[in-house]
């Protein structure tokens, strides 16, 4: 024992690493608030190559989608971002109403939303509630109709990826 406290002594790494507290730990964490309350639920898909094999994202509803190498994928508009080696996929996603819509993503990755062959600018973006899992979220105000989420330069070949309305489960104004 008194062999080992005096390497540890003379060991500065060592000696630090005990001093530094451990992270927080996430696993008291509370439910999330609206519109990421259902962020945890179980889903599955394969992003598109195209967009006529793109698998449709319902609001509210989280996939956990494996993507594609980048390179395999048409997207509808050109990506703001890709880095090589990466991973890309799309989805569609149908409005019956305008609306703000929030793309969540679990690792980091650019996201577009387009409309045809328009892109569509967003309006707002930053990274989702602590302890979440929810790495990123960017917003978009999307009119009624039938947009495509592109997904490009995930380092990683699987994501989880959710589409949510702003105004969720909100009350309505009287």
């Amino acid at each position: 024992m008194k062999r080992l406290l005096f390497l540890l002594a003379f060991c500065p790494v060592a000696a630090h690493a005990a001093s530094v507290p451990a992270p927080a730990s996430c696993a008291g964490a509370g439910p999330l608030a609206e519109p990421w309350t259902s962020w945890t639920q179980s889903g599955a898909a394969t992003g598109g190559g195209t967009v006529s094999t793109a698998p449709r994202l319902i609001l509210g509803k989280p996939v956990t989608a494996s993507l594609r190498p980048g390179v395999q994928v048409q997207f509808a508009v050109p990506p703001g971002k890709t880095a090589p080696k990466s991973f890309a996929g799309l989805f569609t996603l149908a409005l019956k109403d305008p609306a703000r819509v929030g793309i969540a993503l679990s690792e980091g990755a650019w996201v577009d939303v387009a409309t045809g062959a328009s892109a569509l600018s967003s309006v707002d973006h930053g990274h989702g509630p602590d302890c979440s899992g929810i790495r990123k979220i960017v917003w978009f105000d999307l009119p009624p109709g039938l947009h495509t989420v592109q997904v490009a330069g995930s380092p990683k070949s699987v994501i989880r990826i959710m589409a949510a309305d702003a105004r969720a489960n909100q009350p309505n104004p009287r």
